[in-house]
C-alpha cells in the first residue's frame, strides 16, 4: 500500500491575443486549489497532467489554432520540479521511469513544434521545473527571481528529464558542467539575473505581459537571422558532434581543474567510492554526448536515473534533504517566545565579537558587549563591526542598512550597563567556575525574568545554573566556529528551564536565520559527543602506536570534508584535549583521553601541513614522533577497515544511548546536528542511515535507527 500522497499540479490554459504572435495558449502551472501556499511539483499525476496540457498545446499548434504558446507558473514559483516526498514510497519510485518517459517524449517532441514557445519563470525552477523550461525556445525571468538550477546530483539522482543532456546547448559546456556537477555540492541556484548572464534565460521580464513584448521580438529577430523563413520548422540539434570544437570543449570542461587542484572527474570518482555516485554517472553522461542522436542520449539518461534512484545513495540524500527543508527556520515566531529588546554578551573576545555581529544582524536590536579591559572590549567591538562590514560587502546588506546595524554594536567595562537587557549571552573562557561567577553577577544586574544564555561547547548547563535564584531563566546557545557560516546552534534546555525561556532561544536562532536543534543538558551534547566518540577512537590508535598516516585515511569511506587529523588541527589542540577529559570524565572509557594529544598541546605543534597540490592536508613527521618516540608502532592498533569499523560501530552505540536518555528527541535531530555541525555528508543521510545500510548500526546497538528503510534489521 502506497504511503506517498501526491498533491497533484493543475495546469490551467487560457489563450491571449497577441500583436505579432496571434493567438498565445499560455499555460499556467499551479498548485491544487485550496494549496496556493505550496509550490507546484512534480509526481506521477502531475506530469501527466504537465505533459498532456503541453502536447495538447502541439496538437492545436500543427493544426493552426495558435500562433504561439507560452509557459508560466504561480507566485514566486515557476514549477518546483520533482516533488521529493515520493522518493520515500517504493511504489512511487518504481513509477519514475514512467514519469521519464512522458518528459523525454515531449522533449522530443517540442523540437519539431511548428511555432515558437516561451517559458516565463516568475520565480523558482528547480530540477525539473528547468527541464520543462529547456523544452522552450525561449526564456524569460522576473527581476530578482531565485531558485533556479539543477541541484539533482547533490540529491544522489542526476537531472534526468532532460537537463544532464539539453543544457550545455543552451549555456555552453562549461557552465552545465559547473551547474550539473558543482553547483549542487554548493546548495546553489541561480538568481534571474544570473541565469540571464549565462544565456540561460533570454531576457528578464516583469510579468507575463511584458515577456511576451520580449518574446515576440526575440521571436521577430531570429526569423529575420533565419532570413524571413521560419526557423522553429529547423531547430538545430542539441547536441555536440562527435569532433566538433562544442565536443572538445565539453570534454575540457569535464577534465577542468577544481580550486582544490582535483580534476573535475577526479573528484567525481573519488564520491563515487564514498558512496555518492550521481556526480561520475552525470559526468559519464556528458562525456557519451557527442556524436549522438537525441533519442539514444535521453534513453541513457532514463537509464542512469532509473538506477539512481533505487541506490543506498539517493535514498540516504533525498533523506536529508527532506530533513533539511523541515528543519530549516520557519517564517513566524516562535509561540511564547518573550520580546528581545536589547541584548548583552558577556565577553569581548573573537568568539563573542562573532556572536554579538550575528545577534545584532538578526535581531537589530542594541547588543552591548561587556569585558573587563577596556582594550579588549575595544578590540572585540571593532571585530563585532568589522563582520558586519564584510556582510554589506558580500552584498547581503546596503551600506545604508549595514551602517545602522554597526551602530547598535557598543562595549563596556561596567556590568551595570547590561541592565536592562532581555537576554545576555556569555562566551568566557571554558572553565565551569568563570561561567558560574559570570552568572552570579549577572544575575544581581538584570531582571528577574532576563534570560541568561550559554554557549558552552561540553559543561553542564544545570551546573552552571545550580546557585542561581532563577535557574529557570537559564538556556544554552551553543554556537559553532566561525559563526556566521556554520548553520547550526544547539538549543540546550536543563530540567530547570522554562516553556518561556526555551522558546525565546528557539525563537533568537530563527531570527539569526540558523538551524536550531534542540539538546538536554549531557555532556558534550550532540555534535560534540559523537564527533569525540569518533577522534577519540582516532587518537586511541594513534597512542597504541598505529602509523598516523593509515590512521588518517581509515575514515576515508565515509566521506567527511576534512580528515580526522585535520579537523584535531582545526578544533584545537588545547580545546580537543580538554573536551576528551571532560567527556571521560563524565560518560566513561567509551571516551579516549589521549596521552598523545596532551604532548601534543604542550609542544604547540600541529598534525598536519598544507603543501601546494594536495586535496587534504599530509599529516606531519611530528605526530608519529610524539605518539611513538622509540620509532616502532603496533600491529596490533587498529587502522583502515578496523578503525572505521570501531568508528561506525561506536557512533551506533552512542546515538542509541542518546535516544535512550532523551538527550535527543528523534534520530532526524542527530543527522541534522552532524550534517550541519561537523559536516557529515549529505549523501550519507548525516549518519544513522549509513550505519543501518553498513550493518553498523545491528553490531553497535543492536537495532537499526529506521526500520528496512536503509537496510535490513528489526526497527528500533
Amino acid at each position: 500500500m502506497s504511503s506517498y500522497t501526491e498533491h497533484i499540479t493543475r495546469v490551467i490554459t487560457e489563450d491571449v491575443e497577441h500583436s505579432a504572435l496571434g493567438t498565445v495558449a499560455v499555460l499556467t502551472f499551479a498548485p491544487p486549489e485550496g494549496e496556493e501556499r505550496r509550490p507546484a511539483t512534480l509526481g506521477p499525476q502531475s506530469i501527466q497532467a504537465v505533459t498532456g496540457a503541453i502536447n495538447a498545446a502541439l496538437d492545436r499548434a500543427e493544426a493552426g489554432e495558435v500562433g504561439a504558446i507560452a509557459l508560466t507558473g504561480t507566485g514566486k514559483v515557476f514549477l518546483a520540479g520533482a516533488d521529493l516526498s515520493m522518493f520515500a514510497d517504493p511504489s512511487a519510485v518504481d513509477r519514475v521511469e514512467e514519469m521519464t518517459r512522458a518528459a523525454h517524449e515531449l522533449q522530443v517532441r517540442v523540437r519539431t513544434s511548428p511555432v515558437p514557445i516561451l517559458a516565463h519563470l516568475g520565480g523558482a525552477a528547480p530540477g525539473g521545473g528547468l527541464e520543462v523550461a529547456l523544452m522552450a525556445d525561449v526564456r524569460t525571468a522576473v527581476p530578482g527571481a531565485r531558485g533556479i538550477g539543477v541541484p539533482e546530483t547533490g540529491l544522489g539522482i542526476l537531472p534526468g528529464w532532460g537537463g544532464t543532456t539539453l543544457l550545455q546547448s543552451v549555456v555552453g559546456p562549461e557552465t552545465a558542467v559547473r551547474m550539473i556537477l558543482e553547483d549542487p555540492t554548493r546548495d546553489r541556484l541561480l538568481s534571474a539575473e544570473q541565469a540571464a548572464e549565462t544565456g540561460l534565460v533570454d531576457a528578464l521580464a516583469e510579468d507575463l505581459p511584458a515577456a511576451l513584448e520580449e518574446f515576440a521580438a526575440i521571436v521577430a529577430a531570429r526569423a529575420d537571422a533565419a532570413g524571413g523563413s521560419s526557423p522553429w520548422q529547423d531547430r538545430p540539434d542539441p547536441l555536440p558532434g562527435e569532433d566538433s570544437p562544442e565536443a572538445e570543449a565539453l570534454h575540457d570542461a569535464l577534465d577542468a581543474p577544481l580550486p582544490t587542484g582535483e580534476t573535475r572527474r577526479a573528484w567525481a570518482a573519488r564520491m563515487e567510492a564514498q558512496g555518492a555516485p550521481a556526480a561520475a554517472r552525470a559526468l559519464e553522461l556528458l562525456q557519451q554526448l557527442p556524436g549522438s542522436e537525441l533519442t539514444d542520449a535521453l534513453a541513457r539518461e532514463s537509464a542512469a536515473l532509473g538506477q539512481l534512484v533505487r541506490s543506498d545513495g539517493a535514498k540516504a540524500s533525498l533523506y536529508s534533504a527532506e530533513m533539511l527543508r523541515r528543519g530549516k527556520p520557519g517564517r513566524t515566531p516562535v509561540e511564547g517566545a518573550r520580546e528581545i529588546t536589547r541584548v548583552g554578551v558577556a565577553g569581548a573576545g573573537l568568539m563573542a565579537a562573532q556572536i554579538a555581529a550575528q545577534l545584532a544582524l538578526g535581531l537589530q536590536v542594541p547588543v552591548i558587549m561587556r569585558d573587563l579591559d577596556q582594550g579588549i572590549t575595544q578590540k572585540g567591538l571593532a571585530a563585532a563591526r568589522e563582520v558586519i562590514a564584510q556582510t554589506a560587502a558580500r552584498g547581503s546588506l546596503d551600506e545604508t542598512t549595514a551602517t545602522r546595524i554597526a551602530e547598535l554594536l557598543d562595549a563596556t567595562t561596567d556590568v551595570a550597563d547590561l541592565a536592562g537587557c532581555d537576554l545576555v549571552l556569555e562566551a568566557v573562557p571554558e572553565v565551569l567556575a568563570i561561567k558560574k561567577s559570570v552568572f552570579g553577577e549577572l544575575e544581581g544586574v538584570l531582571d528577574p525574568e532576563a534570560l541568561l544564555v550559554t554557549n558552552t561547547s561540553s559543561l553542564s548547563v544545570s551546573a552552571m545554573a545550580a546557585d542561581l535564584q532563577h535557574p529557570q531563566r537559564v538556556v544554552g546557545l551553543h554556537f559553532f566556529n566561525p559563526v556566521a557560516k556554520m548553520p547550526l546552534v544547539e538549543v540546550i534546555h536543563t530540567d530547570a528551564t522554562d516553556e518561556a525561556t526555551l522558546a525565546t532561544g528557539l525563537e533568537v536562532v530563527r531570527r539569526l536565520r540558523k538551524f536550531a536543534v534542540r539538546s538536554a543538558d549531557a555532556p558534550g551534547f550532540i555534535v560534540n559527543r559523537l564527533l569525540f566518540r569518533v577522534l577519540g577512537e582516532v587518537l586511541a590508535s594513534l597512542d597504541a602506536g598505529a602509523d598516523p598516516v593509515e590512521v588518517n585515511t581509515s575514515l576515508d569511506p565515509l566521506g567527511l570534508p576534512m580528515r580526522p587529523l585535520a579537523l584535531l588541527d582545526l578544533v584545537g589542540h588545547a580545546v580537543a584535549d580538554h573536551v576528551g577529559k571532560v567527556l571521560v570524565q563524565e560518560l566513561g572509557d567509551r571516551f579516549h583521553a589521549s596521552p598523545g594529544l596532551s604532548a601534543m598541546v604542550e609542544r604547540k605543534v600541529r598534525f598536519t601541513e598544507s603543501r601546494r597540490g594536495s586535496v587534504q592536508p599530509e599529516v606531519s613527521p611530528v605526530v608519529a614522533e610524539v605518539f611513538a618516540p622509540d620509532g616502532t608502532g603496533s600491529a596490533q592498533a587498529p587502522v583502515g577497515e578496523a578503525l572505521l569499523d570501531r568508528v561506525l560501530e561506536g557512533l551506533a552505540e552512542e546515538i542509541a544511548l542518546m535516544l535512550d536518555a532523551d538527550v535527543v528527541e528523534r534520530v532526524e535531530d542527530v543527522d541534522l546536528a552532524l550534517i550541519l555541525g561537523a559536516g557529515f555528508p549529505r549523501h550519507r543521510g548525516g549518519i544513522t542511515p549509513y550505519l543501518d545500510s553498513s550493518g553498523a548500526a545491528l553490531s553497535g546497538a543492536g537495532r537499526t535507527f529506521h526500520g528496512n528503510r536503509f537496510g535490513s534489521g528489526t526497527d528500533s
